[in-house]
């Protein structure tokens, strides 16, 4: 069977940076082995495969290469960008549309510039859950390929989800997390013990003075050693830095994918216990591929 998909880098607004997504529109009834090779062909952490929905206006799958992701946040932001982009909605200054995914049924904002061209677009996501753990960091720093002392302990110990969890860890300085080498068989043990999907190392020290924080995100229970620029656990995280009171601010941007050659900038709202998520992107590559 042949399928038309699109390459997409969400978060980015040239090709050489962001997060690489497969985007399929109208996606054919096809095997999960078959969406899980479409993501193997293209060379990305995950595709979108888009079909009609009876609860929304949209059903998304996910697949990463080797296995079905319940949400992906970079995955819906280049979604809804392409089809936006492409004229599938009505261009007003800004429109509010559904997808239903394995985790629920989420709204997907979209602005349109003066110009016609998509702004950005805003995933909603699940409300905010924390659960305390015990953090082992002598285990986590060995993890990591840094020392104890490398580890910012004064943060509340929790995990976090806003669809997916992840555990933030923060380091003191940019060089700690840019030169960290992590062992990437510990770090899915670790995940495994804690219930997460990935770490999501961060460093209040920035690239841009406007940012909040400068991330890397290390995911191997799916498959994924490092997220270039990651959608759901930026939100989470910074869920959790308001609900620490550890920002001012419900409107933060995160650098993440810079250490990667693939910079990357994240749009997070947080308004009245809502998480968006969000940013632009850019139609990298349009092929066929046969499944």
């Amino acid at each position: 069977m042949n399928i038309p998909v699109k390459r997409v880098h969400a978060f980015a607004t040239t090709s050489d940076g962001g997060n690489p997504a497969g985007v399929v529109l109208n996606a054919p009834v096809i095997t999960a082995e078959q969406m899980m090779s479409v993501s193997q062909a293209l060379a990305v952490s995950e595709t979108a495969f888009v079909y009609p929905s009876a609860k929304a206006d949209f059903k998304v799958l996910f697949f990463s290469p080797s296995v079905e992701v319940d949400l992906c946040g970079h995955a819906t932001i280049a979604t809804f960008f392409t089809m936006a982009q492409e004229g599938l909605f009505q261009k007003r200054k800004r429109l509010t549309v559904t997808q239903e995914t394995k985790a629920g049924i989420f709204p997907v904002d979209i602005a349109f510039s003066d110009d016609g061209n998509v702004d950005k677009v805003m995933m909603t996501q699940k409300k905010s859950i924390y659960k305390n753990i015990q953090l082992d960091i002598q285990k986590i720093s060995y993890a990591l390929g840094i020392h104890d002392h490398d580890i910012d302990t004064s943060l509340p110990h929790q995990i976090v989800s806003t669809g997916l969890f992840t555990l933030p860890l923060c380091v003191q300085s940019f060089d700690i997390l840019k030169t960290m080498k992590p062992d990437f068989s510990k770090v899915n043990s670790l995940c495994q013990k804690f219930g997460v999907g990935s770490f999501h190392v961060f460093t209040f020290d920035t690239i841009e003075p406007s940012s909040i924080y400068h991330a890397r995100n290390f995911a191997p229970p799916y498959g994924i050693y490092e997220d270039p620029v990651t959608g759901t656990a930026n939100g989470a995280v910074c869920s959790y830095l308001l609900k620490h009171n550890l920002v001012s601010t419900g409107h933060l941007i995160c650098e993440q994918g810079d250490s990667m050659g693939r910079p990357g900038r994240v749009t997070v709202e947080l308004t009245n216990n809502v998480v968006k998520v969000g940013g632009r992107a850019t139609i990298v590559e349009e092929k066929t591929l046969t499944v």
